[in-house]
């Protein structure tokens, strides 16, 4: 029971984070939307910190799953694994008119100088992300299908990099032509 409050409460997190920022969403907001009482939140939480980091491993085995759920595709080649991640996901921010992002993104820029154990946190959900590329473009390197002039963990390490980049890029442009060509550029010289 308590697990899943505190799922639900995540979630709800999550989202608001994704929306406003992780220091313009109060606790009160988060337990209004979900729907808690507001001394329940030290039940659950030992603090606002505590509830951060929660929330950025939350969203990092999430994530994490959705990813793995498009690398670990039998049905497609590695290469194609890795673009249509990107091309989906660029689908779904010009469905969301360019807002939001990646929560990782988003806590890496506005936390990380501002807590050891958020930057840890967030660190962490990166080095899940790393994993997963670094398995797909292995896996693509040893078929053929993938540039074997690079190591899986510098090649995964840019893709991500240069990903990230260019959403957030986007969310300034509002357009997703950053998207755009960091996919056009990962299909033809990086991978």
């Amino acid at each position: 029971m308590k697990k899943d409050t505190v799922n639900n409460i995540l979630a709800i997190g999550a989202e608001l984070v994704l929306k406003k920022g992780y220091n313009n969403v109060g606790i009160q907001e988060v337990l209004d939307a979900a729907n808690i009482p507001k001394g329940s939140f030290y039940y659950y939480f030992k603090s606002k910190e505590d509830f951060g980091l929660q929330l950025i491993n939350y969203y990092s085995n999430n994530s994490s799953c959705n990813l793995d759920s498009y690398l670990k595709n039998p049905d497609l080649n590695p290469k194609e694994r890795i673009v249509t991640f990107f091309e989906n996901m660029r689908d779904y921010y010009v469905k969301n008119e360019f807002k939001e992002g990646c929560l990782l993104a988003n806590c890496s820029l506005e936390l990380s100088d501002q807590s050891e154990k958020l930057r840890a946190g967030i660190d962490l959900g990166w080095k899940l992300w790393d994993i997963s590329f670094e398995e797909c473009i292995a896996e693509g390197q040893k078929s053929g299908v993938i540039k074997k002039n690079k190591n899986p963990e510098s090649m995964a390490s840019f893709v991500i990099s240069g990903w990230e980049g260019a959403v957030l890029r986007m969310k300034s442009c509002k357009s997703s032509k950053p998207i755009d060509v960091y996919i056009e550029f990962l299909k033809e010289i990086i991978l």
